[in-house]
């Protein structure tokens, strides 16, 4: 089987790249886990990540391998060993285990390892990768959990090019620009939030 590029992120109402808070439920708490990380953790080897995102998980991960939560836990054993790939022009050094920087393209990288045999590969963030991804149709999986909570201010997870020649409330099929997907699954959580998965959806059926 080729090896997909899943783009797993939180996102709220108003379309900012962040994880509200909800009261303290271990039921959701395990929806949320379960459905974002623990299930596609068996088929996941590598973490694809920009620079502020690895510098947060590389200094905050390592130290929960042991941890009494067992979601925490399992994250953290999982982004410990798996490969970690963090896409930066100016981070020095990557000291976490199985960790490796890139400062080329982010496209030739991932046709690099899509070549290579092993198992799909996840980009966690940040933004600015998520985006870059995006915008060069270079995913093949969607994975949003969205939180009912409009915050106002925030990073955007998505910023696209704006679609040239386009002036109405309905954009057109085939439209420069317009990135389509196909939902895969969608999941009402405890909390409020839902989870979206989506497969990009080509008109001709290529694969990025």
């Amino acid at each position: 089987m080729p090896r997909k590029v899943l783009v797993t992120m939180y996102m709220t109402l108003d379309g900012f790249a962040a994880l509200t808070e909800g009261p303290d439920d271990p039921e959701a708490e395990r929806e949320f886990w379960q459905a974002m990380w623990e299930g596609p953790m068996g088929e996941v080897d590598t973490l694809l990540l920009g620079r502020k995102t690895y510098e947060g998980w590389a200094g905050f991960w390592p130290g929960l391998v042991d941890t009494e939560n067992e979601h925490w836990r399992a994250f953290a054993r999982f982004s410990t060993q798996v490969e970690k790939v963090v896409f930066s022009k100016t981070l020095q050094t990557a000291t976490w285990n199985n960790s490796r920087i890139v400062r080329g393209s982010v496209a030739d990288e991932i046709a690099r390892l899509r070549s290579l045999p092993g198992k799909n590969m996840i980009v966690a963030g940040g933004v600015q990768l998520v985006q870059s991804v995006l915008a060069q149709d270079l995913a093949d999986e969607l994975c949003l959990t969205v939180s009912p909570s409009l915050i106002g201010r925030g990073l955007p997870l998505f910023q696209m090019e704006p679609t040239p020649d386009h002036h109405d409330d309905v954009v057109p099929m085939g439209a420069p620009g317009r990135h389509d997907f196909r939902l895969l699954e969608s999941r009402p959580f405890r909390s409020g939030a839902i989870y979206l998965r989506y497969a990009t959806s080509r008109p001709d059926g290529s694969k990025p």
